[in-house]
């Protein structure tokens, strides 16, 4: 497989997984394994990542400035609700600090990441089946909860955005704003993910033409705006649950064919 083809279908996964409640991590692993769809090189993953994760400032930009104003003015629900995004962080950073490289030793295990995405299937329909709590404003103890999802999350297969949109659906937290908040505390793990590759991996110059990352940024940016919307859309019109369908199916074929 060339390397364009390689980098347009690692952005359409990209784009799409990451945003989706499917588990990113799990497609690429699954991908990895029954596709050998090695990874063209770790600059193109930092652009892949910069792409989502500026499709999440695009889309929530009216947010982001009305957040940094309040802070500014000092308003007391603007830096509280920064105050969550924070605390909100540590979690998955403890458990990364302890147990990371157990974490990164999960990817090469097909089996377990399709376990765990039938884990996410079943966790997506309990919201259909299961009384949810009536519906309240974000809180700190929720973002908390939602930061111990997104801690869980780092298993391949564990969906970050449906565990934690799950978990604050659980907790009362009404749809537009537990979308809302799952993918504005996701920036700073997904920034710090990208830094922490930077970091482990030095100078990236010579990998890969800029051209070529740019058009793997490019293509993420596109489907990753295009996944936010279909996520919200469906969980505004109460069928989020149909994503774990997809999932338990994933999960259950790929132990098969493993």
């Amino acid at each position: 497989m060339g390397v364009f083809f390689k980098v347009m279908i690692m952005a359409v996964i990209q784009g799409v997984t990451e945003f989706l409640p499917v588990s990113s991590s799990g497609h690429l692993a699954l991908a990895k394994y029954f596709l050998d769809l090695d990874s063209p090189g770790a600059t193109l993953e930092l652009f892949l990542h910069g792409g989502t994760l500026f499709s999440i400032g695009v889309v929530y930009r009216r947010k982001f400035l009305a957040l940094l104003a309040g802070v500014f003015r000092f308003e007391r629900l603007s830096v509280l609700y920064v105050l969550w995004v924070l605390f909100s962080m540590i979690p998955a950073g403890v458990v990364y600090l302890f147990r990371g490289d157990d974490f990164e030793a999960a990817y090469d295990s097909p089996m377990l990441v399709g376990a765990m995405l039938c884990v996410t299937g079943l966790m997506l329909i309990a919201l259909r089946v299961l009384p949810q709590r009536s519906e309240r404003r974000m809180g700190g103890w929720q973002a908390v909860l939602m930061g111990c999802a997104q801690a869980v999350a780092m298993i391949p297969g564990i969906s970050r955005s449906g565990s934690t949109i799950a978990a604050a659906r659980f907790a009362g937290v009404s749809r537009f704003e537990a979308a809302e908040f799952s993918f504005i505390m996701s920036m700073p793990v997904i920034a710090g993910a990208v830094l922490l590759k930077l970091v482990q991996t030095g100078n990236l110059a010579s990998e890969m033409s800029a051209g070529m990352c740019l058009i793997g940024a490019g293509v993420a940016f596109v489907v990753g705006l295009g996944a936010i919307h279909l996520l919200v859309r469906t969980l505004n019109r109460g069928k989020f649950w149909m994503f774990g369908i997809y999932c338990l199916v994933a999960g259950v074929v790929s132990m098969v064919l493993v």
